[in-house]
């Protein structure tokens, strides 16, 4: 299955998108396929059901795609994509996608998924500094290969931005949780140290958007390609589903709740992609939605900036985060809403079967600005009167830059082709002083999971 998904699928589905051949070979093809998958999904151990998992997402989200297009009264009925049977048992391949899904271990939603398209898909990440492993993300396969609709460069470059994107924001949520949990003083010097990386990491993660932003087109995104290939997979199964999206990316939104965003609203439309997401993800969500955010705790000390630095660091994340805001904001705007509201000018319109006039989760650019706003509108505020080198030099980041390099990287030895800078992000083992000495976690086993024998060596590391 995975070679063909990989090969004939995607060769297929591109001829198919350039008229070349008929939507409707697409079935015919799929069935073959299926029916080399093994009986029943129940007898699937979880990382083959986990890869499985990955390889029909992609094939279910060509079948709805390609069923759809064929006539808009198909959008009414999505459903009926998916007539097909999986494996030697004959299973109808909703009922196969969702035994697997179970077979997974990890509450998966019986469709595609943000987490299995890009987290499990891709070869595993990791985020070091000064030679110290921060935090990881896992991939289910280990050929170092990157599964596409198509298997266009477009595609595979924007999937690899998103998990390394994902995995700074991982290190950064890591950074700031014990903080939240108050399992560290909120006005201590690991508070203050912890917060200076976060930082520090916000800024990698936003130069590594931004420089894939500054690309030629021919060098990193088509906005035709996202608008009218990429986007256009992300089709309802069943009617009023989640397909997967950027805006599930889980990492973001535990850190706009750690951070005390507040919108209104905001909650009820987090809450409503719940079904889009892992049960352990929504776990770590519903938990830190109950809690206050990081200013609230803060400003609750009534110090002052004098005696608790941690203020300096957590302005220095604030405007971190907003500034991230407003990258991916740029890029939205760049990808989709500038290009669409060209289109509607010139009455080419918005045609296709996912609506390019908002994003997947329904936030149009009018939501996503106000939120920017919001992010930029945080409690501590009036901190930007004073000069930014003070209040770096309180939360320490001066020191943390002084010497050290970072990376964000693929752990496999696949190659991949979307690359920051060695310098675009930030330091090491939580004691400051960039020796690698630390006593947290991340010893960094290599295989892109978040642990391995539980024992900690490492502040910042994963638990």
């Amino acid at each position: 299955m995975a070679a063909w998904v990989s090969g004939p699928m995607a060769e297929l589905n591109r001829d198919i998108i350039a008229r070349r051949r008929p939507a409707g070979e697409f079935p015919a093809a799929v069935a073959a396929a299926l029916a080399a998958l093994p009986a029943d999904p129940q007898r699937c151990a979880p990382q083959e059901a986990r890869r499985l998992v990955v390889l029909l997402g992609l094939v279910g989200a060509s079948l709805g795609r390609h069923f759809q297009e064929r006539d808009p009264a198909h959008r009414r009925q999505p459903e009926r994509a998916f007539e097909l049977t999986a494996g030697a048992g004959f299973v109808p391949f909703l009922d196969y996608f969702a035994g697997l899904a179970r077979q997974t271990g990890t509450g998966h939603p019986a469709r595609d998924a943000y987490a299995s398209l890009t987290r499990w898909s891709l070869p595993a990440t990791e985020v070091s500094w000064g030679g110290t492993r921060l935090a990881g993300l896992p991939g289910v396969f280990d050929d170092g290969a990157v599964r596409t609709y198509t298997g266009e460069r477009d595609e595979v470059r924007f999937f690899e931005l998103v998990k390394l994107s994902e995995t700074y924001e991982r290190a950064v949520n890591l950074a700031l949780t014990p903080l939240a949990e108050e399992t560290v003083d909120v006005c201590g010097a690991e508070a203050v140290h912890r917060l200076g990386v976060a930082a520090e990491l916000l800024d990698a993660l936003r130069r590594l958007n931004t420089a894939f932003a500054a690309l030629p087109p021919a060098d990193g995104l088509r906005s035709g390609h996202f608008m009218d290939v990429f986007r256009q997979f992300a089709v309802h199964w069943r009617t009023g589903d989640v397909p997967p999206s950027g805006a599930l990316d889980p990492e973001a939104l535990e850190r706009d709740f750690l951070l005390g965003t507040d919108l209104p609203g905001y909650r009820g439309h987090v809450t409503r992609l719940r079904p889009g997401l892992l049960a352990a993800e929504w776990d770590r969500l519903g938990v830190v939605m109950d809690r206050p955010g990081l200013p609230e705790l803060l400003l609750a000390r009534r110090a002052l900036l004098g005696t608790c630095p941690a203020l300096a660091g957590l302005y220095l994340v604030l405007r971190a985060h907003a500034r991230v805001s407003s990258t991916h904001l740029m890029l939205a705007k760049k990808y989709l809403f500038t290009p669409q509201r060209d289109r509607d000018r010139s009455g080419a319109g918005d045609g296709g079967v996912v609506s390019n006039r908002r994003g997947t989760t329904g936030m149009d650019e009018a939501a996503l600005e106000r939120l920017t706003r919001i992010r930029g509108r945080h409690p501590l505020t009036a901190l930007r009167r004073l000069p930014t080198a003070d209040l770096e030099s309180l939360a320490g980041v001066d020191a943390l830059r002084a010497g050290h390099t970072a990376e964000v990287r693929f752990v496999t030895s696949g190659p991949a082709l979307v690359r920051p800078r060695a310098s675009d992000v930030d330091d090491d083992d939580g004691d400051g002083d960039g020796d690698g000495d630390g006593n947290g976690n991340g010893n960094g086993n290599g295989n892109g999971d978040d642990d391995d024998d539980g024992t900690p060596s490492h502040p910042l590391g994963e638990r």
